[in-house]
């Protein structure tokens, strides 16, 4: 079985190999290991019996982020959820702590909008700063609060609504059954990844860039080759932004026609 690694190119440019899994293939596997006991059996015992409930009716297609947001991200991975038929829900992680320096928190604070493009087909960006950024840096997510005093969660969550009504039933915040399978952040990651064994696809990129390349290169990757060799079988993720826009800041960017709705929406909170 070929091993999950990170090799460099000729171009001397890092990329993921044996990592990642085709969709078709994966929604092939997905239904043929859910009905499997005997594999689901090993997994459930591995996990000592504690499934997040997300998963115990049906494998799902799983987008995860620290707060589930309405960006062009989230759209793609709805879009790609519709045209393959699959049904999805959504894991977040609340509890950890804000920095602004990680990138997918900093846009939960700080929105952009793609407001059209210019006449020399340049896209028109303009901010809205929904938290102070200074006083949220070192604080747990799901205590910041927006500018009008509403938590930031539950901001995000209600913009989410626009798009996903039935959203509240579609999230598993994980932070309570992160705390159960051990603070450490190489432990926590064994007991998730193997949630994709058989209960569900993890729509995700593991970037190598110099933001993410130490938590791909030193927790991601060992622990999904470890998971391999116990089960077998690798965890089933998709790629799911394309691999030439993968870094690109434009997937937590915002629809423009949002952003009135945005405004709306903090007029009847204030």
């Amino acid at each position: 079985m070929p091993e999950a690694k990170i090799v460099i190119g000729e171009n001397g440019e890092s990329r993921l190999e044996n990592f990642y899994t085709p969709l078709p293939e994966a929604k092939r596997e997905i239904r043929r290991r859910w009905n499997d006991k005997k594999l689901r059996k090993k997994l459930e015992e591995f996990l000592g019996g504690d499934i997040p409930d997300i998963f115990k009716e049906e494998p799902k297609s799983i987008f995860a982020r620290h707060v589930i947001s309405l960006n062009y991200e989230l759209y793609h991975f709805l879009k790609i959820c519709k045209c393959s038929e699959m049904d999805y829900g959504f894991i977040e992680y609340t509890k950890d702590k804000f920095t602004s320096a990680n990138s997918s928190k900093y846009h939960l604070c700080r929105l952009f909008f793609h407001d059209g493009n210019s006449k020399k087909g340049e896209r028109i960006i303009n901010g809205l700063k929904v938290v102070n950024i200074t006083e949220a840096d070192g604080k747990i997510i799901d205590s910041l609060r927006t500018n009008w005093n509403e938590k930031i969660v539950d901001f995000h969550h209600r913009l989410l609504c626009i798009a996903v009504p039935d959203i509240n039933s579609r999230i598993f915040d994980v932070s309570f059954w992160e705390k159960r399978k051990g603070r450490s952040i190489k432990n926590f990651y064994k007991y998730y990844l193997a949630l994709f064994v058989c209960y569900g696809i993890l729509f995700e990129n593991f970037l190598l860039n110099e933001e993410e390349i130490d938590f791909t290169k030193n927790v991601a990757v060992p622990t999904f080759q470890k998971i391999e060799k116990y089960f077998g079988i690798k965890p089933l993720i998709v790629r799911m932004l394309p691999k030439n826009t993968e870094e690109k800041l434009f997937w937590f960017h915002y629809h423009g026609f949002l952003k009135p709705l945005i405004k709306n929406m903090i007029k009847i909170k204030k």
